[in-house]
């Protein structure tokens, strides 16, 4: 509790009271609280609009001074704050997440997500998508051939859920065969779980009214033939959920911007040090910008530019691509050096992402280091009149999952 008086004036709220139904009211741009001592709901009225909030302890009137004591975090809350508690210190933390964006703009990246929903508003999608892992020892002691695992995902995801069948090939794994040191009965064994493990195929299915995930996995990783295992994801959704604001949540409209976005993802991250938390959300908050905003983009034709240097070791360019009306494209290039004890990290990543697609190629390597690793995906979405199976075949065996 603090009192009234004592907040809205450092959000730059306004005061009023009205003597006949003993109300006290706040009110700051365009939204005006009001709420009475001893009771415990708040109403909040925004653009002519009014809603109740029920909250967890009254107002009340100290009987010493005379002065009105509110719960603090509800009338900061409803005035867009973000709101915490250092019990160390005994400090109550206040964050104007909005103010933090300046007047940053994202009419490009919400040009670009309108675009995307809008090409992607069928019910159900086709999904498939492939991935390439490739490893190279420059020692030559995991095999004088890169080790190289391709893999491919096809299913269809909806609102009902998704079902997903991903297959791996393994089969340079048996460059392995190659290393010493195993006596000739590991060697063999050795060999054997490789050439099992060559080819493998898993299923997914997962029901979203349920939260359920099903799987099945290829017998040589379980022992089991045709055993599908369940996992409930409700538990797990709901601690994610514990750690995010929901009434902010429940504002975001469909039609929610970057912003807006952005100003719920920074009002949900808990704050608990008055020392270090403002500085983490004010970096965050200028990274976004940096980024994402308008204001960083520079147009050539039908493209937009923006180059940002991160820490003087991380390099980024983002380039969006305009057609007719639509940002229809965006292209992401992050390039990062760094050196220390005489060991030279480098790595570069390509990402391109359209509605029905998205490509990532990352090459990473040590400079005197032993290991360079490639890594290529992309991932396909088409429109389709199928629906995913989003539960095992009708007679499986189903085990939960530990």
């Amino acid at each position: 509790f603090v009192p009234l008086y004592a907040v809205t004036e450092a959000l730059g709220a306004e005061v009023g009271y009205d003597a006949e139904t003993s109300t006290v009211s706040a009110k700051r741009g365009g939204v005006e609280l009001a709420m009475v001592p001893g009771q415990k709901q708040l109403t909040v009225t925004e653009s002519g609009q009014s809603r109740t909030v029920e909250m967890d302890a009254a107002p009340y009137i100290k009987e010493s001074n005379g002065r009105t004591y509110i719960p603090v975090r509800y009338a900061a809350e409803a005035f867009g704050y973000s709101v915490g508690w250092d019990q160390d210190d005994k400090t109550v933390i206040l964050v104007d997440v909005e103010a933090l964006l300046g007047d940053a703009t994202f009419e490009l990246m919400d040009n670009f997500a309108a675009y995307c929903a809008k090409e992607n508003q069928s019910e159900n999608m086709a999904m498939t998508g492939k991935l390439t892992v490739e490893l190279t020892d420059k020692t030559g002691e995991l095999g004088s051939k890169p080790i190289q695992v391709t893999g491919s995902v096809d299913g269809i995801a909806g609102e009902k859920g998704a079902q997903m069948t991903v297959k791996l090939d393994l089969s340079s794994l048996k460059e392995l065969t190659g290393l010493s040191g195993f006596t000739p009965v590991e060697q063999a064994m050795l060999e054997a779980m490789l050439e099992s493990l060559s080819s493998m195929t898993a299923e997914l299915r997962y029901d979203m009214e349920k939260e359920t995930l099903y799987f099945l996995l290829p017998a040589e990783l379980t022992g089991m033939e045709n055993t599908w295992y369940s996992l409930d994801l409700g538990a797990y959704v709901a601690q994610v959920l514990e750690a995010i604001d929901l009434t902010k949540l429940d504002q975001l409209t469909e039609d929610a911007g970057v912003r807006d976005v952005l100003v719920w993802a920074l009002g949900s991250v808990p704050l608990n040090d008055k020392d270090l938390d403002y500085e983490i959300l004010a970096e965050a908050a200028e990274l976004y910008t940096r980024m994402l905003s308008d204001q960083v983009f520079t147009q050539k034709g039908d493209s937009y530019t923006a180059s940002i240097v991160l820490e003087e070791i991380v390099n980024v360019e983002i380039v969006l691509t305009k057609r007719g009306e639509n940002i229809a494209a965006m292209d992401m290039t992050v390039t990062a050096a760094a050196e220390e004890e005489g060991m030279k990290l480098s790595m570069s990543m390509k990402e391109h992402v359209t509605p029905d697609k998205e490509d990532v190629t990352m090459d990473m390597s040590v400079e005197d280091g032993e290991i360079a690793m490639k890594l290529h995906m992309e991932m396909n979405s088409q429109p389709t009149e199928k629906v995913p199976a989003t539960q095992p075949p009708a007679g499986a065996q189903i085990v939960p999952a530990a």
